[in-house]
């Protein structure tokens, strides 16, 4: 192995793999003698990268001939590999996941070898790994089943444990959701501790309205630099959990305490959080911002079933919500016509906000048409400015030929000079 290992072309290597099935057969070494020999020689591996380059890559050959054969198994290479595990036998840029060059990455190029060989394949490379069981996370400095499966799936060879790679996106799934339960937890824990009640701003009374850094404006600010500070941006921007929980807080800030509800101090909360309420809300992705706002309007529904349906209640904040550019109007839209959300009282909700949604359409349409005629007009208008501007540069063109004439029969016939320049003129106009 260390002469083809030396050789310049692939021949004496590839002679070398065969050779480990031609001995198999024969029963010429035993796997005790091959598997001393890859431990004596892999332990001191590193030392030779400097003499030849790629010795890695021979020996993950080396390897996958000597696990086709029979010789060895997968589970004997993270015993072997182990001096290993912090070695540098590949160059950087060749690294899996660019930190993986040592012992990692020699398993990993087994496999691919193995998948590449006749007879083996992707099917035979799984089959010895299922036989094996080879301990890959000992390879690893971080070790664990998530930094395996992430091995393996970079190394492209995820094919061999596809049940890891699956497990470890349920436990992944898992703590994300479980991270995202505890920051909305947080969240409406702080939300609900006054912050959006009116008069809870730094400034008081005394100090509201002086400035953005004073009274309810500083104090919505710092609600809105908590947000950003304690949830996540992927919480904020994937669906609409986080804009229905400041909603339903906003809206019950609204209503003091032991008081009905009254649609002109929620009107007036849902102003004065204007800017929280847009920030939550928005999204670069229509489609998100819709589920976003829509969400806001499930969250006016639950609250007003939750008060017993005052009346006009849920008309004024919806309506209020447009005149605010809080929720757009296909918003509404998609509130109306969605049948899959389980918010309590979508019937009712629909017939308090009828006469709203019915107006909505009304003064939709009326925007359409008169921009439908804004769009003729000006079409028209540029429509008769282009054909005056063309009748225009006709008009001088044909001026200017006639000059042009008029020049040349007036200069003498050496002189034609003149005729070129006006030529020249004429073509720039």
């Amino acid at each position: 192995m260390p002469k083809a290992c030396d050789a310049r072309t692939d021949g004496p290597r590839d002679r070398t793999c065969d050779l480990f099935g031609i001995l198999a057969t024969a029963s010429l070494v035993t796997s005790d003698e091959i598997k001393q020999y890859f431990t004596d020689m892999l332990e001191f591996l590193e030392d030779e990268v400097c003499d030849v380059p790629h010795i890695a890559y021979y020996y993950s050959r080396f390897l996958a001939a000597a696990v086709a054969a029979k010789l060895i198994d997968l589970a004997f290479l993270p015993t072997a590999l182990k001096p290993l595990v912090e070695a540098s036998l590949v160059k950087p840029d060749a690294a899996i996941l660019g930190k993986y060059a040592g012992a990692a990455w020699i398993f990993v190029d087994v496999l691919r070898q193995l998948k590449l060989m006749d007879g083996v394949g992707e099917e035979g490379a799984k089959a010895f790994y299922a036989a094996a069981k080879p301990d890959v996370a000992s390879l690893l400095p971080d070790g664990g089943e998530a930094a395996v499966a992430e091995l393996l799936s970079a190394g492209e060879v995820s094919f061999v444990d596809p049940a890891l790679g699956e497990a470890v996106k349920k436990a992944e799934a898992a703590a994300a959701s479980e991270a995202a339960a505890a920051q909305l937890g947080a969240l409406e824990e702080y939300l609900t501790s006054g912050v959006l009640s009116p008069g809870s701003g730094s400034g008081g009374e005394e100090g509201g309205g002086e400035g953005d850094g004073g009274g309810d404006g500083g104090q919505l600010d710092a609600v809105s630099k908590w947000i950003d500070e304690n949830v996540s941006k992927g919480l904020q921007g994937e669906d609409d959990k986080v804009a229905r929980l400041v909603m339903r807080c906003v809206l019950n800030g609204g209503v003091p305490d032991g008081e009905e509800p009254s649609a002109k101090l929620i009107c007036a909360q849902i102003e004065r959080c204007n800017k929280l309420l847009k920030k939550v809300t928005n999204s670069t992705e229509a489609p998100k911002r819709l589920v976003k706002q829509a969400g806001c309007l499930y969250e006016v529904q639950a609250f007003c079933g939750t008060k017993g349906w005052p009346s006009g209640l849920m008309k004024k904040l919806f309506y209020n919500l447009y005149e605010t550019d809080i929720v757009f109007e296909d918003a509404y839209g998609v509130w109306r016509e969605d049948v899959n959300d389980t918010t309590p009282g979508k019937d009712k909700a629909l017939f308090q906000v009828n006469e709203f949604l019915q107006w909505l359409d009304v003064s939709g349409h009326a925007r359409q048409s008169r921009t439908c005629t804004r769009i003729a007009c000006i079409t028209q208008t540029l429509t008769r400015s282009l054909s005056l501007s063309l009748v225009c540069r006709r008009l001088r063109r044909m001026t200017a030929r006639m000059i042009i004439s008029f020049s040349c029969d007036t200069y003498p016939p050496n002189t034609g000079r003149k005729e070129t320049q006006g030529r020249l003129h004429l073509d720039h106009l």
